[in-house]
């Protein structure tokens, strides 16, 4: 039997689905900021790295690890009725940068919007799919990352990712403001 395939869009749909104990993340994530991050961390800090046929391409940006693949894979996503990507006010500042972060570097109308990611009911289909072809100690470690980081303050994701991979925040912007100017 052949390996199979993961592309970008696939590891955001495993993300989204992985399981939960908590309600406010099944099926979902809030914030392109944090899916990336978390796309980022699925990469670089569990085995399903391993089974991605199609690298995220990361690179050293504005706010950190940025991928133009991950923001291409949610436009698909969306467009493909797998997953809903809406609009949505958030409650501080602290949790506004993704807005920033925009690939076009427009300025945002809403500082403070954010884009929250689902899973619909077809794209639950599809995730069930992707998953049968997943060992059940992959499922866990998505699990594991998403009960991590899936509900963590953005601006401690940002703070552990920066940390732990500083070639990455080079370019960045927030850099000083999140772990100081004298690393």
């Amino acid at each position: 039997m052949d390996e199979p395939v993961f592309e970008v869009d696939d590891a955001v749909v495993l993300l989204l689905g992985a399981p939960s104990k908590q309600p406010q993340l099944t099926d979902r994530l809030q914030g392109v900021t944090r899916l990336e991050k978390m796309i980022f961390l699925m990469e670089h800090e569990t085995s399903l790295s391993d089974r991605l046929t199609e690298k995220p391409e990361f690179i050293a940006y504005n706010f950190g690890p940025f991928s133009a693949k991950v923001y291409q894979a949610v436009d698909t996503l969306a467009a493909a009725d797998l997953i809903t990507d809406s609009a949505a006010s958030t409650p501080s500042e602290a949790e506004a940068w993704e807005s920033f972060a925009a690939i076009d570097d427009a300025a945002p109308d809403d500082p403070y919007a954010t884009r929250d990611f689902q899973l619909t009911p077809r794209g639950r289909r599809y995730y069930d799919a992707l998953v049968r072809q997943l060992p059940p100690e992959a499922v866990q470690e998505l699990s594991q990352l998403k009960a991590r980081f899936g509900s963590l303050p953005l601006r401690q994701l940002v703070r552990y990712v920066y940390e732990r991979y500083p070639a990455y925040t080079e370019r960045s912007l927030i850099r000083d403001e999140i772990i100081g100017g004298d690393r």
